[in-house]
């Protein structure tokens, strides 16, 4: 049962986010999945976005 457990986790230490995964992706505000719309992602629900400039 142990070497289960210690495989599952181990796994689960390797795998990397996937870009649809990344914090940046949501709203920080209402926490809903940002639209992109060109340069920015914009969020439909509260009106939050974020510009090109933001990203870094």
């Amino acid at each position: 049962m142990e070497q289960d457990q210690v495989k599952h986790d181990t796994l689960l230490e390797n795998v990397e986010p996937q870009p649809e995964d990344q914090p940046m992706l949501f709203c920080p505000v209402c926490s809903l999945r940002l639209e992109q719309r060109k340069c920015k992602l914009f969020c439909q629900q509260c009106g939050y976005y974020m510009s090109c400039a933001d990203y870094y």
